[in-house]
C-alpha cells in the first residue's frame, strides 16, 4: 500500500489518512493559499476505486480484484445528523456489493440485523456505533459512526 502527498500543506497539520484494506478516508486541511493536494494510493486487492463525499473528507471504496463484488463496505450515515435531547435519529447501514444482513454494535443497535437503527436519547450524550454487512464473500469491516445528541 503506498500512500503519496504531491504537495506540502504546511504550516497547518498535512493531513490525516486512515488506509484499510477495503476503505481509506482522507482528511485534508491545507493552507488557504495551498495547491490542490493529490492522494495516490495502491492495492493489489483492488481492480479499481470509487470516490465519493466532497473535500476535505471523502472515502476511497476498493472495488474488488478478480471478480465478484468482495465483502461489503459500509459508510453509515444519521438523519438528523446532530439530533436535540428527545429527537430520534435514524442510522443508516449505505452499504455496497449486496449486503443480506448487518451486524451492529454500540447502544440501542447492539444486535440489530436490518439496515438501519433508530436511536432517541432523553440527555445530551456522544453514543458510538459500528455496522458491518454481510453478503455472499462475507463480514465486511466494522465502519464507525458517532451521534451527538446535545
Amino acid at each position: 500500500m503506498t500512500v503519496t502527498n504531491r504537495y506540502t500543506l504546511a504550516p497547518r497539520p498535512a493531513a490525516a489518512c486512515a488506509l484499510a484494506l477495503a476503505t481509506a478516508v482522507l482528511a485534508l486541511s491545507p493552507a488557504p493559499s495551498a495547491p490542490a493536494a493529490t492522494l495516490n494510493y495502491s492495492n493489489p486487492a483492488c481492480s479499481s476505486f470509487v470516490v465519493s463525499g466532497t473535500p476535505p473528507t471523502q472515502t476511497v471504496t476498493c472495488v474488488a480484484a478478480g471478480g465478484g463484488a468482495g465483502v461489503a463496505v459500509c459508510a453509515p450515515t444519521a438523519n438528523p445528523t446532530a439530533p436535540t435531547i428527545g429527537q430520534s435519529t435514524t442510522i443508516s447501514a449505505n452499504c455496497s456489493n449486496q449486503p443480506t444482513s448487518y451486524v451492529w454494535s454500540g447502544g440501542a443497535c447492539l444486535g440489530l440485523t436490518t439496515a438501519t437503527c433508530k436511536v432517541t436519547k432523553s440527555r445530551g450524550v456522544t453514543v458510538n456505533y459500528t455496522v458491518a454487512a454481510v453478503n455472499a464473500a462475507g463480514t465486511g469491516t466494522a465502519a464507525p459512526i458517532s451521534v451527538t445528541w446535545q
